[in-house]
């Protein structure tokens, strides 16, 4: 088993439409008041100043695959139907975490202390808008190095989506990861802290089942209800 690796990201590039993406709202056909393209341009600068994305990963070797669970090395487990159906067949696990930190969280909570609960809506989307982004640009330089050596990867699972119910293998992912290395922390229910946060696994290996362009997001029963998949698989 590897050692994790750390990597403090680069600020994403996030519009101004990607916030109002990760609201829900639709301006396709009619464009936002003027007040509310200020106050989005006013948070969105805001949230960039709070913003720090880091990202901690690791390889872990696939010991063997029963009906709904994945056995890793040293006698861990994940419990998935999906992930089973997904990685199986991989020769390895990479386990990743990500945050953009606690200030966006702080922010957000003082927003609504104040009473200011659109700036506080407005501020919370900007966060889901950077950590995706921020994954999104994570996931692509992890898969770099196996794509170039020839090796294929699955699409990105994580537990507390609708496929992956069980919210106790964040604390396997969380071990192996060390994640309270980048401040991560999970409470008492299993929830992370910050609340701007990720954490994703994906297969490695030569011989993956080609799932045709399909990702998580097509395995999630919130498909249609939810803003994030708009950013694909980076929720």
């Amino acid at each position: 088993m590897t050692e994790p690796k750390i990597w403090e990201m680069d600020l994403p590039d996030v519009s101004m439409e990607d916030v109002f993406r990760a609201e829900g709202s639709d301006f396709t056909n009619r464009s936002p008041r003027p007040g509310m393209v200020e106050l989005h341009r006013r948070i969105l600068l805001e949230a960039s100043a709070l913003v720090r994305p880091i990202v901690v990963w690791r390889e872990v070797s696939v010991a063997g695959a029963g009906e709904k669970e994945l056995f890793l090395e040293e006698g861990h487990k994940l419990t998935s139907r999906l992930l089973v159906k997904v990685a199986g067949p991989a020769e390895k696990l990479i386990l990743y975490a990500l945050t953009i930190g606690s200030a966006l969280d702080d922010r957000v909570d003082a927003y609504k202390k104040a009473g200011k609960l659109l700036e506080a809506f407005t501020l919370d989307a900007a966060g889901s808008a950077f950590v995706a982004k921020s994954a999104a640009a994570a996931l692509a330089k992890i898969e770099e190095g196996f794509h170039s050596a020839g090796i294929k990867t699955t699409f990105p699972m994580g537990p507390g989506h609708s496929y992956w119910s069980g919210l106790e293998d964040l604390r396997t992912i969380y071990h192996l990861l060390k994640a309270e290395s980048i401040g991560l922390r999970l409470t008492d229910s299993n929830l992370m802290m910050p609340r701007k946060s990720i954490a994703m696994v994906l297969g490695v290996g030569r011989n993956l089942p080609d799932f045709k362009g399909k990702d998580h997001c097509d395995f999630c029963s919130l498909q249609k209800t939810c803003n994030m998949n708009k950013f694909a698989q980076n929720c």
